[in-house]
């Protein structure tokens, strides 16, 4: 056991010296170009060098999030960061992982963080003015934040080809300049899939951020 734990803190102080390399192969490559004046190249080789430092800074969060929240569990198959493509959309980096019931297999959720979401602010616009909420969005609580929820009804089919109707919502919360979004699945009631975002640190995670 303890030579387990001994090889895999090796692997991960190579994975993280690796990386570092890296970074400062980027960087001595961008200084590169500067002094041959191809500004191009140094900018690409500069967003190289972001994009690795915002993988590791991503995993870092991902790894502070829960394990287990109210009896659905992490699945460590299904997280995924995006740092390069959300730039097409003006966002930054891009956080998902799903959380699922051991045994209910149509309770699950989706959590999905956006840094610097071009949507933070029309959805603060939206709290701020309830009334320009579309149809089935509402504003509520989610701890001490506000927030917006949609929750509708849509057929789950199980193993045994079963059909059932479940509720299926979307919370929307806005910190500084993140957006988490919740998509609930199965959940007996909408205050059921509330107080499972409710379980979340959200000022850690802001913190986290930087924000």
């Amino acid at each position: 056991m303890k030579k387990s734990i001994f090889i895999f803190y090796l692997m991960l102080l190579a994975s993280s010296a690796n990386t570092q390399n890296q970074i400062d192969a980027f960087i001595k490559e961008a200084q590169g170009y500067i002094a041959q004046k191809n500004y191009k190249q140094a900018q690409m080789s500069l967003q190289d060098a972001i994009s690795e430092i915002n993988n590791i800074f991503a995993k870092q969060l991902v790894e502070s999030l829960p394990a287990e929240v109210n009896g659905l569990k992490a699945d460590d198959s299904e997280v995924n960061v995006n740092t390069a493509a959300m730039g097409v959309m003006g966002g930054g980096i891009q956080i998902t992982k799903t959380y699922r019931h051991p045994t209910k297999k149509e309770n699950e959720v989706e959590l999905d963080m956006l840094t610097n979401s071009p949507m933070l602010n029309a959805m603060n616009m939206f709290l701020t003015n309830p009334g320009m909420l579309g149809q089935g969005q509402k504003s509520i609580r989610v701890g001490t934040r506000r927030a917006i929820i949609k929750s509708e009804q849509e057929d789950y089919t199980d193993d045994k080809g079963t059909t059932k109707p479940i509720q299926v919502s979307e919370i929307q919360i806005p910190l500084s300049q993140t957006l988490v979004t919740f998509k609930t699945r199965g959940f007996a009631t909408e205050q059921d899939a509330i107080s499972f975002a409710a379980k979340f640190d959200l000022d850690k995670i802001k913190t986290l951020l930087g924000e």
